[in-house]
């Protein structure tokens, strides 16, 4: 019946459908479950197509990832067999091939330099003792020289182990502050270096380093160490370290300050777990250390935690203390961003300041509709060391020597006006609109500094009287969209904002959302792939505050006025290429 059936299948016509052929596709890799390139797959059985005159053996090489694939096969029984350099070779029979369907398998690879195995059975004992029981092997796999075998013992071969997850290396010219930021700076244009490596099914270590050619932070060399990435209780540990030049354009006194703030340090090192208390509740508990060496030594240490109750399939409830610095995304891109943030830096005297947000807010996040989801949240923010942004020459702000520091990315000047509270809500609803499109609305009501009159004196403290919280207002609409041919992302919000307000209502919501203020767009377009570079290149274009909204005059100094803004116009981009 055999011989029939193979005599049967070399006589099929050679213009049967593409559904009377079966696939085979599978995978290979080392025992420590990484993938081997190059392995020569060879497969025995069945005529392969028509018209291959009775030959019935092919062969196919494994790709980058260890992966392979057969096409075009005649149902019936075939053999495998699998070659790699250093390694024992492996030989599968029986493997069914049926018309239309595609069959997977798998192969481990075992090291032909092995030279010995010890084998424990789980269980049993004997009068010869615990120390018999193991088997000495020439090889991981050939025949045994010795061995000890507990009759009641069944051998059972372990699972294969799954693959490693791809490193992944990403080299880039981007924006500096991301959107995730809750107080997001802008140190202009950087060149960004980072490698992601695998450790193990459920870990990685990420490092990453990044220089910008001008603005507060020189360079920064960062690194992250993430363990159960696929269970439910996440854990990451994280150091960055930032060489920053805080003098650059700032009229100092010569001496120890000058070098000082010329050549600062900063550090910063953060610790975050998540655990599941139940099926429903879920606690995030962190804790974040910034450093800062510069005129003076300034440590914070910046606690967080955060409650999750999970309602329903489609509610959950949440309350939030602390740290305000929203959740790094998926992609390698923002994680990199969001280890490259330091804190923004005031002077006050000379001596530097670290600007804080300690954010408190309880939270309803409700899945009303497929595609449709809603968000409204009571929240109450501290700020200290509070940094507002200003367009101008810093002879406009020579009053205020010692309490200001120069940023040369956007010819504009850094301010501290002080501390103050804020208590408000947030409501947002987010709609997608077919496969491509996705829109948000959002509305946040809270306290924003706003200036009250030109300064008649000088001093920070007369600063701080010039700009006073006020109750304020901000409506932002935002629409995602990708366009299919192109593979083109699109982004565009805009922000509106009360006239005179020079801080933004809810820093963490904005950073949450993704959100900034007045009219901004960001494109992401991939780019065709090189066959000599297997890469893939990204284009990255963002523009902020396009039509310059929001700026308040300040002071003024002869002819030239200070004006002061929640969010400098900026033109940024750049490429990432990521391996």
């Amino acid at each position: 019946m055999l011989v029939g059936g193979l005599l049967l299948a070399s006589l099929l016509p050679a213009t049967s459908s593409g559904a009377d052929f079966g696939r085979l596709t599978g995978t290979v890799a080392d025992n420590q479950g990484n993938p081997l390139m190059g392995a020569t797959v060879i497969l025995m059985g069945p005529v392969l197509v028509p018209g291959d005159k009775g030959e019935a053996t092919t062969r196919v090489i494994t790709d980058a990832q260890g992966r392979f694939a057969l096409e075009h096969l005649l149902p019936g029984w075939y053999s495998l067999q699998v070659v790699s350099v250093t390694r024992l070779p492996a030989l599968r029979n029986g493997i069914h091939i049926e018309p239309g369907q595609t069959s997977t398998e798998r192969f481990v690879l075992a090291d032909i330099f092995a030279s010995s195995r010890f084998r424990v059975p789980n269980h049993g004992v004997t009068s010869w003792g615990d120390d018999w029981k193991w088997v000495l092997r020439t090889s991981s796999s050939t025949r045994p020289i010795l061995r000890y075998q507990d009759q009641l013992a069944q051998a059972s071969n372990p699972p294969p182990k799954a693959p490693l997850p791809s490193s992944q290396k990403l080299i880039g010219m981007m924006p500096g502050s991301g959107r995730r930021q809750a107080l997001a700076g802008d140190s202009g244009l950087g060149s960004v270096l980072a490698y992601l490596r695998p450790l193990s099914a459920d870990s990685d270590l990420l490092v990453a380093g990044s220089m910008a050619p001008s603005g507060l932070e020189a360079t920064s060399l960062a690194t992250a160490f993430r363990r159960n990435i696929e269970k439910s209780d996440p854990l990451e540990l994280t150091l960055v370290v930032h060489q920053l030049s805080l003098a650059d354009g700032l009229p100092l006194p010569s001496g120890d300050i000058r070098d000082s703030l010329a050549h600062a340090q900063g550090m910063v090192a953060s610790y975050s777990q998540t655990r599941w208390i139940s099926k429903a509740v879920a606690v995030t508990t962190a804790m974040e250390v910034d450093y800062l060496s510069a005129a003076q030594n300034v440590v914070v240490m910046r606690p967080r935690v955060k409650v999750a109750y999970r309602v329903n399939p489609d509610t959950v409830l949440a309350f939030h203390y602390g740290l305000a610095r929203p959740e790094a995304g998926d992609s390698l891109l923002e994680r990199v961003g969001t280890l490259s943030a330091f804190p923004r830096i005031t002077l006050r005297g000379y001596q530097p300041r670290l600007e804080e947000l300690n954010h408190a807010e309880v939270a309803l996040d409700h899945q009303m509709t497929t595609g449709t989801r809603l968000e409204v949240a009571a929240f109450r923010d501290g700020m200290q060391n509070t940094a507002i942004r200003g367009s101008g020459h810093p002879e406009q702000v020579a009053w205020l020597a010692g309490n200001y520091l120069v940023n040369t990315a956007v010819d504009g000047v850094i301010l501290n006006a002080g501390d103050y509270r804020s208590s408000g809500l947030r409501a947002a609803v987010s709609q997608k609109l077919g496969r491509n499109v996705e829109a948000l609305v959002a509305y946040s009501m809270g306290d924003a500094l706003m200036p009250r009159g030109l300064p008649d004196s000088v001093g920070p403290a007369r600063l701080e009287r010039m700009l006073r919280p006020a109750r304020s207002d901000s409506i932002t609409g935002k629409v995602t969209a990708r366009i299919p041919a192109s593979h083109t992302r699109l982004t565009t919000s805009y922000q509106w904002v009360q006239r005179g307000r020079v801080t933004v209502v809810d820093p963490y919501g904005q950073g949450m959302l993704q959100l900034q203020p007045f009219l901004g767009i960001e494109i992401r377009q991939p780019l065709p792939m090189f066959a000599f570079l297997p890469a893939r290149i990204e284009a990255l274009a963002d523009f902020r505050n396009l039509l310059a909204q929001g700026y308040t005059p300040f002071a003024a100094s002869g002819d030239q006025t200070l004006l002061l803004c929640p969010a400098y116009r900026s033109f940024r981009g750049g490429f990432s290429v990521m391996f």
